[in-house]
């Protein structure tokens, strides 16, 4: 199978093929908030590079949050048009599953939960894994205060704080799904995750 996977979700954009062999392509582009402005380029930059067109894709990913409000729309606005031309199956991934999955990859033969946190200006994004990667909890935001209240680094599970976690992109995004599809786990619909609402939104 091969899968185009595109996140927008942080500074930068970063869109990756994941080819039949398991080969990983990756574009990107650390442009702060430009998102919009370089979305195509980066991926007619990744076709042209590696000789492939739309019609080599099986399946197409988008990280849909949580992170930049506009990262997320542009992300998911581009893979529903592109879903919509091609007609190949579309999945949303979020950034806490991602970051899980290569938790998971640096600590082989891990039997313990995994616990994704991604810092933001309000405090802290997180979820709960079993070591296969399947949820224990929803993805939540809490505080640095709450982090500690809770408990949220216990001994019982592992976080990016055990590892040495490279900075993460799209072909993370990609072998995350490629593995979900090999062992028959479930992929999630497309939907905006929002855990940090921009304050016109809560006016709505």
């Amino acid at each position: 199978m091969s899968i185009l996977a595109i996140d927008t979700v942080g500074i930068g954009s970063s869109i990756a093929i994941i080819d039949y062999d398991g080969k990983c392509f990756v574009e990107c582009n650390s442009a702060s908030n430009s998102h919009a402005e370089s979305f195509f380029q980066i991926l007619n930059t990744l076709f042209d590079k590696h000789n492939y067109n739309y019609d080599k894709i099986d399946h197409l990913a988008v990280v849909v949050g949580p992170g930049s409000f506009t990262g997320i729309r542009v992300g998911i606005s581009a893979a529903k048009g592109i879903n919509l031309v091609t007609n190949k199956p579309l999945y949303g991934i979020n950034a806490l599953e991602v970051q899980a999955y290569a938790i998971s990859l640096l600590c082989i033969n891990n039997k313990k939960n995994i616990r994704a946190i991604i810092k933001n200006a309000q405090g802290f994004y997180t979820q709960l894994f079993d070591c296969n990667l399947l949820p224990l909890s929803g993805p939540d935001v809490v505080t640095g205060s709450q982090c500690l209240d809770t408990g949220i680094t216990d001994s019982n599970s592992i976080t990016y704080m055990d590892c040495n976690l490279p900075k993460l992109n799209a072909s993370h995004v990609g072998l995350l799904v490629h593995y979900r599809l090999e062992n028959k786990q479930k992929l999630n619909e497309v939907e905006a995750l929002y855990l940090n609402e921009p304050q016109y939104m809560k006016l709505l």
